[in-house]
């Protein structure tokens, strides 16, 4: 027996995923809250030692559940953007900023005011926003300059754990790229950014592809962790992307709609893309950690979330912790697919995402009539997110000129069948949904495989794997219902709302301020 470990460094949740190539399965799995002090509203932080902690507990369960055989190789998927910048000595200045604390906004403005948006895509491949990892390092310089008189590294959060593992300073392409510091066309760190940003190319990690192997477990690592002294390490990457590869996104053509409280809609690219038009729309290209290939991911930051937000709205008073009704509201919705033509939402809770890349819009629900009851209200969202990803792979397509093969759904909302359903029938094409639990854990072992040589190429990573994968047919009646919403009413939805919303918002500066 043989296992490559997976490392998930998640949002809510540490998790370590034994995956055994021969079974092609993962057959042990461990869990531990991710750590975090939530300050205020809108901030967050995670200590560093206490997240190695929550690691190394995850590690050392896994260990003691091993029976026999040997661990062959380890790789950390991750959340990307969060950071710790860490003295000489190697320990950290401050604490690691969660990827979504805002508290940076105002320096994302000047970012990328600095540079302007179409150049900075055209080095980075992505516009500004107060999750990445520059961002931070630019808020903590101001508030804190005796942290950037003392900087010796600046280590993303995979980073920093390969390093208590290893000793070793490295970084993957995908991770590197969400710190807005990396150049894709050159695959190194910009040394026009980093002058902006203060700081220096020694004070990153080096940059390598995924896959590749960088260091081994150190006798102390391996004493806190359980794990064998020497066991190789090799670099895994983005938590989305590593999900993603394990769903058979590893050549172009392949796109995988990952939806769980926001969405990430990614395709697979032969090479970087970038242009004016996906600048301005949102869309990310940088590199994939299946190495020479590249991702466009078109995203919003609030699919599942909306779901959820609307759920709760729709529901009788709970019980603290109580279960929301989807099934039971799902059950209602189901009544008026295809027989009434609304409400529909405009699903913008937090800014548009792409493809209209809106920081200002605002969410909208129209055609409402006194008839419509809470499953009407519903199956609005439901249909809204639905043909939003209709809208997104149409425009990832045109972008690039590359023709769609396959959609893999992943995420906590595929739980919801008529979701999955409804993105079919406005795709007009199957949809596939593997079973596949811990994608991003499962990807990492896959990328370890790749670094120790228990795998030759990604297609016989993926192929190693023994999940069952089904597939939701479109049915052809609802396709054509919603090529109508689609074209006479979804697409004119944010056009003709987009100054009323606008003035929304600026009523709503104007009320903060008062």
């Amino acid at each position: 027996m043989t296992w490559l470990i997976g490392l998930d460094i998640g949002t809510t949740s540490v998790k370590a995923a034994a995956y055994d190539p021969d079974l092609g399965l993962v057959v042990c799995v461990s869990v531990r809250p991710t750590p975090v002090t939530h300050l205020a509203a809108g901030l967050a932080e995670h200590e560093p030692e206490s997240l190695w902690e929550a690691v190394a507990d995850c590690l050392g369960e896994i260990m003691h559940h091993r029976q026999g055989g040997r661990v062959s190789g380890l790789a950390i998927s991750s959340l990307a953007e969060a950071g710790v910048p860490l003295d000489a000595s190697m320990q950290p200045l401050y604490p690691i900023i969660a990827w979504y604390d805002q508290r940076s906004a105002p320096q994302a403005a000047w970012w990328e005011a600095q540079i302007g948006e179409s150049d900075l895509h055209a080095i980075t491949g992505q516009r500004a926003s107060a999750s990445f990892g520059v961002t931070k390092w630019l808020w903590i310089r101001r508030h804190h300059p005796e942290v950037a008189e003392r900087i010796a590294m600046w280590l993303s959060v995979p980073d920093f754990i390969l390093w208590r593992l290893t000793g070793q300073l490295a970084t993957d392409y995908s991770i590197a790229s969400r710190t807005l510091l990396f150049d894709q066309s050159a695959l190194g760190w910009s040394e026009r950014l980093l002058q902006l940003a203060g700081l220096h190319a020694s004070q990153m990690p080096r940059p390598f592809p995924g896959g590749t192997l960088v260091g081994a477990v150190t006798r102390e690592a391996a004493q806190v962790s359980h794990l064998p002294e020497d066991l190789p390490c090799a670099l895994a990457g983005h938590d989305h992307l590593c999900a993603a590869m394990a769903a058979g996104a590893y050549q172009p053509g392949a796109i995988v709609d990952s939806s769980g409280t926001a969405q990430a809609v990614i395709a697979v690219q032969p090479t970087f893309h970038t242009s004016d038009t996906a600048a301005r729309g949102g869309f990310a290209c940088y590199h994939h950690v299946v190495k020479g290939e590249y991702v466009l991911k078109a995203g919003m930051k609030l699919a599942g979330g909306a779901i959820e937000w609307l759920a709760r709205q729709l529901s009788e008073p709970l019980p603290a912790g109580g279960p929301l009704p989807y099934e039971a509201l799902a059950l209602e919705a189901e009544r008026g697919v295809g027989l009434r033509a609304g409400p529909l939402w405009l699903p913008h809770l937090v800014g548009s995402g792409t493809p209209e890349g809106d920081r200002d819009s605002l969410a909208a629900l129209v055609g409402i009539r006194a008839e419509h009851d809470r499953g009407d209200i519903f199956r609005g969202m439901l249909e809204s997110l639905a043909l939003w990803l209709r809208h997104n792979v149409k425009e990832m397509e045109e972008l690039t000129g590359q023709k769609t093969t396959e959609v893999v759904l992943l995420g906590g909302t595929t739980r919801l069948r008529l979701l999955s359903q409804l993105k079919a029938d406005c795709l007009g094409t199957a949809v596939c949904l593997p079973e596949l639990p811990e994608a991003a854990a499962t990807g990492a072992a896959l990328l370890a495989g790749l670094g120790v040589g228990v795998f030759g190429t990604p297609a016989e990573a993926f192929q190693s794997l023994r999940y069952g994968r089904s597939l939701i047919e479109p049915d052809a009646a609802r396709t054509a219902w919603y090529e109508h919403l689609y074209c006479d009413v979804y697409r004119k939805m944010y056009g003709s709302l987009k100054e009323i919303n606008h003035s929304v918002r600026a009523l709503d500066a104007l009320a903060v301020r008062a």
